[in-house]
């Protein structure tokens, strides 16, 4: 039996793992967005969900579009279907899609005040219309390194986790790390030479991933 201890950078609660909040999210004051003239919303996170339905319910009447397991979860538990679910969980490969195949839709966006990807930018550059409305931040909070054991597999659930972690803790080389998503696992290689990408791209998903190493 792997009795490996797995640890979880997120704010979310993971059953069966240590889960130490590497960072916090904090909604910033704003105005609801008017939606009027827009066909489609695009959320990469589950706190993208979480600031915009805090301002209005006037986005579940657009297709809705998800990237990463977390944010995907949190719209189906609002609306029960997503009109396009990104099957790679990448948010590079749903902004090609995008362009492909939805791009006489006009986008909304809402999104971090810092992100890994520039969606908008991409998506403009490719002559797709959208807007984009910064809604919350992400701020580190401080990580007890005490509770994280030897030979621990760590679960890197953002890019923003990543920062939060390497700049308060030394990497051990008995850890394990494990990253959510091919854009946290490209700010993680820079901080970590060997590193694992969970095939799925929710925290559970990758605990369990954890559990098999």
């Amino acid at each position: 039996m792997n009795t490996r201890q797995v640890v979880v950078l997120s704010e979310s609660f993971v059953e069966g793992a240590v889960n130490l909040p590497a960072i916090a999210t904090r909604f910033l004051p704003a105005a609801p967005p008017d939606l009027t003239g827009f066909d489609a919303i695009i959320f990469t996170s589950k706190n993208a969900i979480k600031a915009l339905d805090n301002l209005t319910s006037d986005w579940k009447s657009l297709k809705v579009f998800t990237v990463g397991g977390e944010s995907t979860k949190a719209a189906k538990k609002l609306l029960g279907e997503v009109f396009y679910e990104e099957a790679k969980s990448n948010a590079a490969d749903l902004a090609q899609t995008i362009a492909d195949r939805f791009a006489d839709l006009k986008f909304f966006y809402p999104r971090a005040k810092v992100v890994s990807l520039d969606i908008e930018a991409v998506l403009s550059a490719k002559n797709v219309r959208i807007k984009s409305q910064i809604l919350y931040e992400t701020i580190s909070r401080e990580i007890d390194e005490k509770a994280i054991a030897e030979n621990a597999a760590i679960v890197f659930s953002s890019p923003s986790a990543i920062n939060s972690f390497f700049t308060q803790i030394k990497w051990r080389e008995s850890w394990i790390a494990i990253a959510i998503g091919a854009e946290t696992a490209k700010i993680l290689k820079n901080y970590v030479k060997n590193y694992e990408i969970s095939p799925e791209t929710s925290l559970r998903s990758a605990v369990n991933f954890a559990r098999d190493l």
